[in-house]
């Protein structure tokens, strides 16, 4: 193996591990569905995303929790509720799955 191949690979590997938490986030259907309410919505609460899904407010809790772990959402506190939006840093985790793309592509 020539060791441009052996850096190529480590690059691709480094990606594919930053990368993980967003792909682990967006691999389940649930945080994919809170996702497109907040695109179509810009910011809603807890009660609202539950009003919009047919699963438990623990169960909403629980995925916006693994979304904000993987910096795809955020929120905003007002009073007592939080309205969860879209992260500011979106295009970040956006750029390190193109970056991955770009990596894979170049290793052919």
């Amino acid at each position: 193996m020539k060791k441009h191949e052996c850096t190529n690979k480590e690059v691709i590997l480094e990606k594919f591990k930053l990368s993980t938490p967003i792909f682990q986030a967006l691999g389940d259907v649930n945080r994919q569905q809170i996702i497109a309410l907040l695109l179509e919505l810009n910011s809603l609460n807890v009660n609202q995303i539950t009003e919009r899904m047919d699963i438990s407010r623990p169960a909403i809790s629980h995925h916006l929790k693994i979304l904000r772990q993987a910096d795809l959402i955020d929120f905003d506190r007002s009073g007592k509720e939080k309205y969860y939006r879209l992260s500011k840093n979106l295009r970040g985790s956006l750029q390190l799955i193109k970056d991955l793309i770009v990596a894979v592509e170049e290793s052919n």
